[in-house]
């Protein structure tokens, strides 16, 4: 009886996973000796069929599930391309001799057919492009910390490579364009032509490594796990990094930060170590509505702007401010917590700009970033001698606010805190 017809209400999905898992386990126990990592693996196999493991499907359940099945493998060419490209990448991660790994490059048709996404320096040993679930935690750990890197709140364009092509941003100056109202018999004149900006995005690499064990792969039972672990920390390193730039960058050793595109709205708040309600809305008002009122629009503020915004009270010593969802909203826009912008000196005669806070419709701040690229290096002093392998990590990224009316009806602004 085939091994699939032990489980009830199998998934397509399943029937594929469980073909792959019985087919890797049948090769598993084919070795005439089993390594550490060999029997680790099997047994990593088994309890994977364990969980699917049910009691007595029907041979119309099977047939029909063998059926979808079919059409899944027969039009899922990508989904295959996909986990070809993750199984490659895997023995690339844990060290598999350069041989294996190019001969298992050259056999795999599924790999082959997915040759546009993965890319190569020299060879395997040069590096590889991430598949995407290990950059779906490298995203995670990104807009984990800085909110600049998140597609939910700027407007983040990711790529599928490691090649950061210039990127056009145009837009359009519409504040000196209106309807007019015409006649029956009457023709509209000309009107007038709303200027067009066009910003270039170019590319900025930036670099962070992380060691391993050598044995990592025999270490770690739970591979998923340890894969998403390192992706989320290269996310955390990267977004620090990068993040640093996205805020202060000057646009030509780096990339241009908001801070640096925004305008300065004029506005320094009231009191020195404390924030009063008229300071939030000389900054908000200082935004013309169709930007303030966008879905993006926000507030983002360093972490100690945000302590003295949670302090705010008022004469019944109420929150000022409330938490939706644990967010923070002030007059009904989110507040995010940015660590790069500049931190609060009491000893400076003057604030920086952004000091107190930058807000605005930060759709049109744009951060463009390339699919992260991994190195694995270990003849690497200082790591060799203790059994770690040194990998590396490279991204690429360039950021810029995007201001069609050149500063009149800005749709982001910074203010000062009371120096």
């Amino acid at each position: 009886m085939s091994l699939t017809r032990q489980f009830k209400n199998i998934s397509p999905t399943a029937v594929l996973e469980l073909r792959q898992l019985d087919k890797e386990l049948q090769t598993l126990m084919a070795r005439p000796g089993l390594t550490r990592g060999d029997s680790k693996r099997a047994d990593v196999i088994i309890a994977r069929m364990a969980a699917i493991r049910d009691a007595g499907i029907t041979d119309l359940d099977y047939h029909r599930a063998q059926a979808e099945a079919l059409d899944l493998e027969i039009n899922g060419s990508a989904v295959r391309a996909r986990e070809a490209h993750e199984q490659i990448f895997r023995m690339y991660l844990t060290g598999k001799p350069q041989s294996e790994i190019a001969s298992a490059i050259a056999e795999n048709r599924d790999f082959q057919a997915g040759q546009a996404t993965p890319s190569f320096t020299q060879g395997p040993s040069g590096g590889f492009l991430v598949p995407m679930s290990f950059q779906n935690n490298v995203a995670e750990g990104l807009a984990a910390v800085d909110p600049l890197l998140d597609p939910a709140i700027c407007n983040v364009v990711q790529e599928s490579d490691f090649t950061l092509r210039p990127l056009q941003l145009p837009g359009w100056d519409l504040s000196g364009v209106a309807a007019v109202k015409v006649g029956e018999a009457s023709q509209q004149g000309t009107s007038v032509a709303p200027g067009i900006t066009q910003q270039l995005l170019n590319k900025w690499t930036y670099r962070f490594s992380l060691g391993a064990s050598l044995e990592w792969e025999e270490d770690q039972r739970a591979f998923d796990s340890a894969m998403a672990a390192m992706g989320r920390a290269f996310g955390v390193g990267f977004s620090r990094g990068i993040g640093a730039d996205l805020v202060l960058g000057d646009g030509s050793t780096g990339p241009a930060g908001i801070v640096t595109g925004a305008t300065d709205s004029g506005v320094t708040t009231a009191n020195q170590g404390k924030l009063v309600l008229s300071d939030f809305t000389d900054v908000f008002y200082s935004v013309n509505k169709s930007y303030r009122e966008s879905d993006k629009a926000a507030w983002l503020v360093n972490d100690a702007v945000a302590k003295m915004i949670s302090n705010c009270v008022d004469d019944q010593h109420r929150p000022l401010f409330p938490v939706v969802d644990g967010v923070t909203q002030i007059l009904g826009k989110p507040v995010y917590v940015a660590p790069s912008l500049p931190a609060y000196n009491a000893s400076l005669g003057t604030q920086a700009a952004g000091s107190f806070c930058v807000f605005g419709d930060l759709s049109h701040f744009t951060v463009h970033v390339s699919t992260m690229y991994l190195r694995r290096r270990l003849q690497v002093p200082g790591y060799i001698e203790n059994g770690k392998a040194l990998f590396t990590g490279l991204m690429m990224a360039d950021s810029a606010v995007q201001d069609p009316t050149a500063g009149s009806l800005p749709p982001i602004v910074s203010a000062r805190l009371h120096s």
